[in-house]
Parts: C-alpha cells; sequence; structure tokens
C-alpha cells in the first residue's frame, strides 16, 4: 500500500482553557497500584466476551477514499467495543462517510468539500448527537507524554482518540518484520520531512506499551515508538461512551468528569 496516496484529514489542534484534563480526575497512584489498569495493552488481544479474540478491523471505513479520519477513528473505536461486548452491528464505510458529509459538507459524489474536521468539534458532535447509534458520555485530554496515564485512559475508554502531525518521512517507515512502524530517524528528522510534512491524521490507538503504541488506521495495523509519539501527537483524548461505560477502577472520579462536561457542553 503506497501511504502517502492516502487521504488525512484532522485539522490543526488549538488548546482552549475549556479543554478538560484526565490528570485532573485520576489518582494515578492509586489506579497503578491496585493492578487494575494493564500497562501494556493491546484490544486486538484482549479476549472478548465470548472468550474469543477480537476480528481484525481492516476496514478503512471511507478513509481510504476521503479524509474522514475525524470519523473513522470514532468508527473503529466503535467496532472494538462492541466485539469485546458482543453487541450491536459493525460500523460501515458509508455511516462514516455520511456523518463526515452532514458535519463537514463533503459531497462523497463529487468529492468537494474535502477539507477535513477538527477533532474537539467531532466530539462535540459525538456527545451531542451521538455518533453510529452510540453516544459519547464524556471525554478529555490524555497528557501523550505519560506512559501510565496514556494506558489508564486506553483501559478507560477501550483505547484512545489520538492526533498527529505526521512527517512525510514515516511515510515509508518499517519494521525488521516489514509491518508500519513509524520512528524518529537518528540524527533526527530530514529537511522538509519532519512532523506535520505529511500532514494531521486522527488514529484509534487500540494499543499502548511503555515502548510502543499501536493503531488502526486506514484499516491498517501501525506502530509507533514513543519518542516518535512525542514529536508528532499533538492531541490525545479519552473518549468513554454509552456502550463502554462499565470500568470504573478506584481513584477515577467519573462522575466529576461526566458532571463537567455536561456543564462546558451545555
Amino acid at each position: 500500500m503506497d501511504f502517502s496516496q492516502l487521504p488525512l484529514g484532522k485539522k490543526p489542534f488549538v488548546a482552549k482553557s475549556k479543554d478538560l484534563k484526565l490528570a485532573n480526575y485520576i489518582d494515578k497512584s492509586a489506579v497503578i497500584s491496585a493492578a487494575q489498569v494493564p500497562l501494556a495493552l493491546d484490544w486486538q488481544a484482549f479476549r472478548c466476551a465470548n472468550d474469543e479474540i477480537p476480528p481484525l478491523d481492516t476496514d478503512p471505513l471511507g478513509n481510504d477514499r476521503a479524509g474522514n479520519c475525524v470519523f473513522a477513528g470514532p468508527g473503529h473505536q466503535t467496532n472494538m467495543i462492541r466485539a469485546q461486548q458482543g453487541i450491536g452491528e459493525k460500523v460501515t464505510k458509508e455511516q462514516v462517510i455520511a456523518a463526515y458529509a452532514k458535519y463537514s459538507g463533503y459531497d462523497p459524489v463529487t468529492g468537494a468539500n474535502d477539507d477535513g474536521f477538527v477533532v474537539r468539534d467531532m466530539l462535540k458532535i459525538w456527545q451531542r448527537d451521538g455518533l453510529y447509534g452510540c453516544r459519547a458520555l464524556a471525554y478529555a485530554l490524555v497528557n501523550w507524554h505519560d506512559p501510565d496515564e496514556v494506558a489508564v485512559a486506553s483501559w478507560l475508554g477501550c483505547g484512545t482518540i489520538g492526533g498527529y502531525s505526521l512527517p512525510k518521512e514515516s511515510q515509508d517507515q518499517h519494521g525488521e518484520d516489514g509491518k508500519q512502524l513509524w520512528y524518529v530517524p537518528q540524527g533526527g528528522w530530514p529537511s522538509g520531512r519532519g512532523p506535520g510534512t505529511w500532514g494531521g491524521h486522527c488514529i484509534w490507538v487500540r494499543g499502548t506499551s511503555p515502548k510502543l503504541s499501536t493503531g488502526n488506521s486506514w484499516g491498517q495495523t501501525t506502530l509507533w515508538d514513543l519518542d516518535w509519539q512525542k514529536q508528532c501527537c499533538d492531541e490525545m483524548w479519552l473518549v468513554i461512551t454509552d456502550e463502554w461505560a462499565t470500568c470504573s477502577p478506584n481513584g477515577f472520579s467519573y462522575q466529576d468528569l461526566l458532571n463537567d462536561v455536561k456543564a462546558r457542553t451545555a
């Protein structure tokens, strides 16, 4: 697959004073010390309610033809939640393209107005109107520089929604096994090929560990190391939906987060 030809579509993140931060709602020492949250978890390897491994989600959900990644990310997250719990139907590319068209003005017939979307605006829609038959109950920014906090967020939300300023250098990066693996080159980024030179992209991050993160991007399994994440990530969100509001470990002030989201989006 020629990744350089695939559409992106995440508009730039601009921090706002109203943005809620997960760190204000967790007692990380209580959560981690209680061994309630795995620090290395890939939901693709986590057994579902029926004790089976979830099927691999290889559908790009329309992101191979349009810059709808901001709406495809929630689709992949919802698909994993439904697989894990054995509920509902899979989100389809038709649903994702329809949502992108409805809220962005994209014309799926002509391809006009394929200008991408702001992740925060999508989250507001997800909380207000719902997407794909489910609704976001709460969301908050995650400190992607802190692997422990990312692990907590992944456990609480069944993955996270990440926003990245992709470097052109990563278009052809692979690990020894041939799988896509993004990393910071030795000696730093070549001129004109650093973060943001490829464009903005939204990815559902399905796995995290102290060394690597794993995402579903364009229906492909993509890995990146934490140095790459520190330099290329510009936003990461915990999103708790009504289909996944079941995991609340000690030390997480879920009700406070829920109340604050309601107050700030009213």
